[in-house]
């Protein structure tokens, strides 16, 4: 992203700002719509500029091994819990597209339910979502979508630009470029997120797991973590205050509702229920239970076979 660019970004923000507090306006239309047309704006012309600054897998590996040192302070690893997400984790390896990346498992002892990917497949499990998941299917669910977010580059996308920046002998530069990219772009995008979603049940169903876990744990998550509707500001100043504060707009928020996600989820396995009929998937409740994956021994109780609805 140049500073040309960027500088053209916020100046039509605050455009917008202005126009959004003269005369008489529509109360239908906000500054919140401006945020989210120029918003799409953006990650269009930001796609240009990931394909430019694309790294290889070795230089991505090296770039995550980095940020996971810097991840030792959220918490003491939990080795024996790292070694069972490992085995879970195996059996979906080989349906991945992008085979030269070497993925590691971490778990930290933290009450969080939380997950997260960093570039070069690092893949982070709190201690809190282990104990949230009912059965190692759901888990699988997780792991998939946070193997998926590297996948598909999701992850790397927020180092890159520094990466090329920093090889080319420009640090500083490359460090002002990097804080105004993941300005922009902090997290993941909606789209990201069903896009991880949807390759994250597919490398499930493929690795045999349950396909309804993902969608019932998405149904849980959005009951336990319900979030209150946003409060439209009641002032055209107030809008303006509230809009700064939250600067990244409706396309840059990182999770897009759960229940959007559990609807397109169903969508996508209705759409290939006839295909996922009559074969049994794997739940394992009694490999998470035991801490046992799968990948090392299967219950016979802890099948299910679909059927058509």
């Amino acid at each position: 992203m140049s500073w040309t660019r960027f500088g053209l970004v916020l100046s039509l923000l605050v455009v917008g700002a202005v126009l959004a507090t003269r005369g008489t306006s529509d109360p239908e239309v906000s500054l919140a719509s401006v945020m989210e047309l120029w918003s799409d704006t953006l990650r269009d012309t930001d796609q240009i500029g990931m394909k430019l600054t694309r790294v290889s897998d070795a230089e991505e590996m090296k770039i995550g091994a980095d940020l996971a040192r810097g991840v030792a302070d959220m918490g003491r690893e939990d080795a024996d819990a790292g070694r069972y997400v490992t085995g879970v984790a195996e059996p979906l390896l080989p349906h991945l597209r992008r085979p030269g990346i070497r993925y590691q498992f971490h778990v930290i002892d933290s009450p969080q339910v939380n997950a997260f990917a960093l570039p070069g497949g690092q893949v982070f499990v709190m201690r809190g979502l282990l104990e949230f998941v009912e059965s190692e299917a759901e888990l699988a669910a997780v792991l998939g979508h946070e193997m998926s977010h590297v996948d598909l580059r999701h992850c790397i996308e927020h180092y890159q630009y520094e990466a090329k920046l920093t090889k080319a002998g420009a640090p500083e530069l490359a460090w002002m470029v990097e804080m105004a990219h993941r300005l922009v772009m902090l997290g993941f995008s909606p789209q990201q997120e069903l896009e991880a979603d949807a390759q994250g049940e597919r490398l499930s169903v493929e690795s045999g797991y349950d396909p309804d876990a993902e969608p019932a744990l998405f149904m849980r998550m959005k009951t336990k973590f319900h979030q209150p509707s946003r409060v439209q500001a009641s002032t055209p100043a107030g809008e303006v205050r509230q809009a700064a504060s939250e600067a990244i707009g409706a396309y840059f928020r990182t999770h897009p509702p759960s229940e959007e996600r559990v609807v397109r989820l169903n969508d996508m396995l209705a759409r290939h229920r006839q295909e996922l009929a009559g074969r049994r998937f794997y739940v394992g409740k009694e490999n998470l239970r035991d801490r046992v994956p799968r990948s090392s021994h299967e219950y016979a109780g802890e099948f299910r076979k679909i059927y058509m609805r």
